[in-house]
């Protein structure tokens, strides 16, 4: 199951993601606090024109949604460059990352997971994450599915995360025609292998599709 390259595979995605962390992190300590700042001195800004009947408050109203819309950018960026949820384990990341996908893409995202996982490490679960994130993007570009079952369990010293949908397939052999997905396929293969894992695939137009990525873990 293992790759040779897998090592130096791991070890560049692992600085990269410890460098995405640290960007992170330096975003939500110094541009967050500033923006707390910004909103403070806005608020009190926004209370003397409301007592003034101020013709400048309309101007001040909407400086405030402009700030919360940065604040909200800023999250979003955060997420994707270090999920917080990764801190909660395995099993709540890929929870939460299938209520996430229900509510913003509308089709019914069903989790199910074995009661005990042996990921405890974050590159793991950020690793499986990801390729959730990713498996999940390409069902919502282009499977038209309404419906998603999402599994993971362990058996031995071997982790396997399961992704379904009932939609309309592909045919693996056209996806290097398709620029999109074929990077999104890539990428799902690369971080299984620097996992020390695989990912396959099982599909055909018109019946659905099944990721499969299973990886080695420490018992």
């Amino acid at each position: 199951m293992s790759d040779p390259a897998a090592p130096a595979l791991s070890a560049a995605f692992r600085l990269r993601e410890e460098e995405r962390t640290r960007i992170a992190r330096d975003l939500h300590d110094e541009l967050g606090a500033q923006l707390t700042g910004i909103g403070m001195a806005l608020g009190q800004l926004r209370e003397q024109l409301a007592l003034e009947r101020h013709a400048a408050l309309p101007q001040a109203d909407y400086a405030a949604q402009l700030l919360q819309q940065a604040r909200e950018g800023m999250e979003r960026i955060i997420d994707d460059l270090h999920p917080p949820i990764v801190e909660f384990g395995l099993a709540d990341a890929l929870r939460w990352q299938c209520r996430h996908f229900s509510r913003q893409s509308g089709v019914d995202c069903r989790f199910l997971a074995t009661d005990q996982l042996a990921v405890q490490d974050d590159f793991q679960v950020l690793s499986l994450l990801r390729i959730l994130r990713e498996a999940l993007n390409n069902i919502a570009r282009h499977a038209a599915a309404s419906q998603v079952e999402v599994r993971v369990e362990q058996t031995g010293d071997s982790l396997h995360l399961h992704i379904d949908d009932n939609g309309r397939g592909f045919d693996p052999a056209a996806t290097g025609r398709d620029g999109r997905r074929g990077h999104g396929l890539a990428n799902m293969r690369q971080r299984a292998a620097a996992l020390g894992g695989s990912a396959a695939w099982e599909t055909s137009a018109g019946r659905g599709s099944r990721v499969h990525i299973c990886i080695p873990v420490a018992l």
